[in-house]
């Protein structure tokens, strides 16, 4: 590959990609579907305004960077996150399906193999993604609910769902038996699925043992409706505002701890939103939903 700055070998790729007059409805009807092929001048336009914008990121973010083979998912991720600010949710998602169409254009003229379509695609700032985000319990709102309140119940649910994600339903539901030395048995929780919890971290094995130090039973013998009703109402007496207070935010502070902690050890965005998700109890890759629950940069 020839020494130019990306600016140009993203142009050529582009260039290499496109010719007049295909017609993109024939290559439908005989199944050619996801090449490299730029139909309109249109999409050639946008293609080459977004590979200039995302060069001039490059040379600021990146100067050390000189081939387009080079460009990797975190590259494309980190120019997707600078964008959140001023760019609304659809404009992001134009930008994700542009770079897998780059990634195309790129693999086919220079016969390499990059991935630029693995990002995922941020919420946006300017409207949220189009629904609340960012709204978690801090860790100052937790430790003060934590001192604040006498209920003993809330304070033992909002420790499970603080540390360990929990929902309000599994903290009432909860046995002192689904406690393990190495994490916590959630059975028959939402949609009859059931799953494990690790206990990853010196702070959340120290709870287990404290929590193991009881009887048999439930831990927490209280309806889910009335530990949210507590802690609403514990929200109100400390002052503390919190924006769709409700005891989910709990589980957001969790997701987004761990999902830090899951990049630190070097996951990928990707395989770090997946963890989160598991131990959330919905599965994995439900990247679209966990942007409703990590309150951080997915970088």
């Amino acid at each position: 590959m020839a020494r130019r700055n990306l600016k140009y070998q993203f142009l050529q790729a582009i260039n290499n990609s496109f010719r007049e007059n295909m017609d993109k409805h024939s290559d439908k009807a005989n199944g050619i579907r996801n090449t490299d092929k730029i139909y309109s001048y249109s999409s050639r336009s946008n293609l080459i305004d977004l590979s200039a914008n995302f060069a001039n990121y490059m040379r600021e973010n990146y100067p050390e960077i000189h081939k387009v083979n080079e460009v990797q998912t975190k590259h494309i991720q980190g120019f997707l996150n600078s964008k959140t600010e001023n760019c609304s949710q659809s404009t992001l998602n134009q930008y994700s399906a542009q770079f897998r169409k780059l990634e195309k254009c790129v693999n086919a003229k220079y016969h390499c193999d990059v991935d630029y379509g693995s990002a995922v695609v941020p919420a946006s700032c300017k409207n949220g993604g189009g629904k609340i985000r960012n709204v978690m319990l801090s860790q100052n709102d937790f430790k003060t609910l934590i001192k604040s309140t006498s209920n003993q119940n809330l304070k033992k649910a909002l420790t499970l769902s603080y540390h360990f994600g929990l929902r309000a339903s599994e903290c009432a539901k909860l046995k002192f038996e689904d406690i393990k030395h190495n994490g916590i048995s959630i059975i028959d929780s939402k949609g009859k699925r059931s799953r494990f919890i690790p206990a990853e971290t010196e702070k959340q094995k120290q709870i287990l043992e404290q929590i193991k130090e009881k009887e048999q039973g439930r831990i927490c013998p209280i309806q889910h409706q009335s530990l949210e009703q507590a802690f609403r109402r514990e929200l109100k007496k400390n002052g503390i505002v919190i924006q769709n207070g409700a005891f989910h935010t709990c589980r957001k502070a969790y997701a987004t701890e761990k999902y830090k902690e899951y990049r630190e050890s070097g996951l990928s965005v990707k395989e770090a939103m997946s963890k989160v998700s598991i131990n959330l109890g919905h599965g994995a890759s439900r990247f679209e939903l966990m942007k409703e629950y990590i309150c951080t940069a997915l970088v």
